[in-house]
């Protein structure tokens, strides 16, 4: 019986080891980690285990960039300095650590720095990679970066104040509900 059971968590842990590091906080199998230097300076982490590919690490840290920009009330960042994984760690047994040390601005991204990022539409491009679908963002921050969201809203909001019949006539009010006959 000890056999089987040592041998039912051997294999468990095996199994949880075969995995490429998932996007998440960094934990027993790898993750992000950021610290906030100096109000607009933050220096971001990404550690992944030996079989997550070192796009995959890349495209993880400038996720992470990018939300913690718009977690911060910031609009775009630089790229101020990045240390990619080397060559030696890219092995079945290794981690993968790649650290970026980003400046966050806020207002409209230059189109003269190649190493700027918007952050709204980079987290966009990169959820859309992975095969989020969700809508990453509060819908404050849609609505302000995009005009179209915001006329949406007040369109939908309109409708919804404007509704002809409601087929429940107790749904906008406490009133008890008057039965003719059972």
């Amino acid at each position: 019986m000890k056999i089987r059971i040592s041998l039912i968590a051997l294999s468990a842990a095996c199994l949880l080891a075969s995995c490429a590091t998932a996007y998440q906080p960094d934990g027993v199998s790898g993750g992000y980690t950021d610290q906030v230097r100096n109000g607009n300076v933050a220096k971001v982490s990404f550690r992944g285990n030996g079989l997550t590919p070192p796009e995959s690490v890349h495209s993880y840290i400038l996720r992470r960039c990018a939300e913690l920009t718009i977690e911060d009330g910031y609009s775009y960042f630089v790229l101020v300095h990045i240390q990619a994984p080397s060559a030696e760690t890219d092995n079945l047994y290794s981690m993968k650590i790649e650290t970026a040390t980003i400046e966050m601005y806020p207002g409209i991204k230059p189109q003269h720095l190649a190493n700027a990022y918007d952050a709204i539409s980079t987290l966009r491009t990169i959820l859309a990679e992975q095969g989020e679908s969700e809508e990453p963002l509060p819908s404050s921050v849609v609505a302000s970066d995009d005009k179209v969201a915001s006329a949406n809203a007040v369109a939908l909001s309109a409708a919804r104040s404007t509704t002809v019949a409601n087929p429940n006539p107790n749904a906008l009010t406490n009133e008890a509900v008057q039965f003719d006959h059972w």
